[in-house]
């Protein structure tokens, strides 16, 4: 009896020694996981773990990264164009207002399908200084749906260092052919320049927009918004006659409600579509909108537009957040 219950005590002790030297192996390869390699930037790092971290501000903690205190807002925006023989192009602006230089890191990746492996579809690297940050790139893309992945702060590993890494969907619609399409809904500011070419991102019709570099707008303020219309329908020569419809939905406890509307839009002016204007075939809409009757909180602004003549429509959204 005695021998018996001996060696059963030795068995437990060896087995919980055992689970004790899983449990501490499973331990060190978490804590192994949220340190990055030698050598490998905090920036960099963040970009080869997007797939699997949530978006926000990460800081290292000695050896290991965690959530930052202190966030950096950073805004990520596309628009579409037509390019030379039916491609896409897909000019990709991060913005962020910056404290001090930044790296920053941007990725294109396709959203898998059923029975397919997500892909990188593009990269870009850059720098920015201290101050507003526009960063842009532009990829070639076929029509479909994308995440954008950018990263922006401090390449350091060091304890200290601190960057933001943003996961924001694309859909990229056909601009060539198929149904009307409205492409993504800019922010920014209204430069005021007239520009001759159209062949360039975040010109809309007769004015070049400056992307904002935050969703945050002062109630005081205005924001303006541009994005264009493909596949409209129409005789050769004719222009569009669409209606665009400008909603705004104020974020509650129990998702987005109605709070207002402007006056509709009517979009009768295509862009020019000389020889030198890659993006014929687009209309452009977008207005300048004061805040002034905005409450502080978040907002979500629906663009809905209607080709008159057969009655189909297209939406485009963007969020934004007005503050005092």
């Amino acid at each position: 009896m005695v021998r018996t219950k001996v060696a059963a005590r030795a068995r437990i002790a060896c087995a919980t020694g055992a689970l004790l030297t899983m449990v501490s192996m499973a331990v060190s390869a978490v804590l192994q996981a949220q340190s990055p390699a030698p050598g490998t930037g905090l920036v960099d790092t963040l970009l080869q773990r997007a797939a699997a971290t949530a978006a926000g501000t990460y800081a290292m903690k000695g050896s290991a990264i965690e959530p930052a205190a202190a966030p950096l807002p950073v805004l990520v925006q596309a628009d579409v164009l037509r390019g030379p023989e039916r491609t896409v192009r897909v000019p990709v602006v991060v913005g962020a207002d910056l404290l001090q230089a930044a790296e920053i890191r941007l990725r294109v990746v396709s959203i898998a399908t059923t029975g397919q492996a997500p892909r990188v579809m593009g990269n870009a690297t850059g720098t920015g200084a201290a101050g507003p940050l526009r960063f842009v790139h532009e990829f070639a893309l076929a029509p479909g749906e994308y995440e954008i992945q950018a990263v922006v702060g401090q390449s350091s590993a060091g304890a200290g260092a601190t960057a933001t890494l943003v996961k924001s969907r694309l859909t990229v619609p056909d601009v060539w052919a198929g149904a009307l399409a409205v492409t993504p809904v800019v922010l920014g500011e209204d430069s005021g320049e007239a520009r001759r070419n159209e062949n360039r991102p975040f010109s809309f019709g007769p004015t070049s927009l400056i992307p904002a570099v935050q969703a945050r707008f002062r109630q005081n303020g205005a924001i303006r918004v541009a994005f264009r219309v493909f596949n409209w329908s129409g005789k050769a020569g004719e222009r569009p006659d669409l209606t665009a419809e400008y909603l705004f939905y104020e974020q509650g406890a129990k998702g987005f409600h109605f709070f207002n509307k402007v006056k509709p839009q009517q979009l009768t002016v295509a862009t020019p579509g000389d020889s030198s204007d890659l993006t014929g075939g687009a209309a452009t809409g977008g207005m300048l909108v004061p805040l002034s009757s905005f409450t502080f909180g978040d907002f979500q602004l629906r663009v809905s537009v209607t080709d008159n003549r057969n009655k189909q429509s297209a939406e485009g959204r963007v969020d934004f957040t007005v503050s005092p």
